[in-house]
């Protein structure tokens, strides 16, 4: 997802919050006229009239179709884009391009991460921000683990990487989940008690 997109997710989201809030206390204050006083029934006349109309059907069903073309514009500005996959090299020049190829850096980093740190499942992913690049690791934590050693792990791959990219085009970040639970059910034994 975009700053862009996030921003403008934001800006909506407050809006259609402000506007909930409105109307609850519009209701609330027509309830029990704490400010003003309204009739008990709307006049629905004018409403009826427009229903009724030849060319309502026609501006509804094109409403439908705005709205159903902004809502799936709306979620293909959220799937998430993979990452760049390759990294242009400062050391290439006028004879020869240098690349790395970016996932397999990432998928090699979460193996290291995963021998020196306590955690399971650890995976490597890349992603853009800016001019620079992420290699982003997510693992699960071990439940016996301290946070001593997974500091610890985190520095050690936190160098490696700058040691890898010293001009600093591509950190790591490391997203560590909670542990997983282990699911009962066709695993497990069952002994019958006489």
């Amino acid at each position: 997802m975009t700053p862009r997109v996030r921003v403008l997710d934001r800006t909506l989201t407050l809006l259609l919050g402000l506007g909930l809030v409105v109307l609850a206390l519009f209701a609330f204050d027509w309830r029990f006229g704490v400010v003003g006083r309204y009739q008990d029934s709307l006049p629905t006349g004018p409403a009826s009239d427009v229903v009724a109309s030849g060319w309502w059907p026609w501006v509804f069903a094109l409403a439908t179709v705005l709205l159903g073309l902004l809502a799936l514009a709306w979620l293909l500005a959220h799937l998430r884009r993979p990452g760049p996959s390759s990294q242009r090299l400062d050391s290439s020049d006028e004879t020869g391009r240098l690349e790395v190829d970016l996932r397999s850096v990432a998928a090699a980093a979460a193996e290291r991460f995963a021998t020196m740190a306590p955690v399971t499942g650890a995976r490597g992913t890349t992603e853009a921000r800016g001019r620079r690049t992420l290699l982003v690791l997510h693992a699960s934590v071990d439940p016996a683990a301290d946070a001593t050693t997974l500091t610890e792990a985190t520095e050690a791959s936190a160098r490696e990487v700058a040691a890898a990219f010293p001009d600093d085009d591509v950190r790591l970040r490391v997203v560590l989940d909670a542990p997983r639970r282990k699911r009962l059910g066709r695993g497990t034994d069952r002994v019958r008690v006489r």
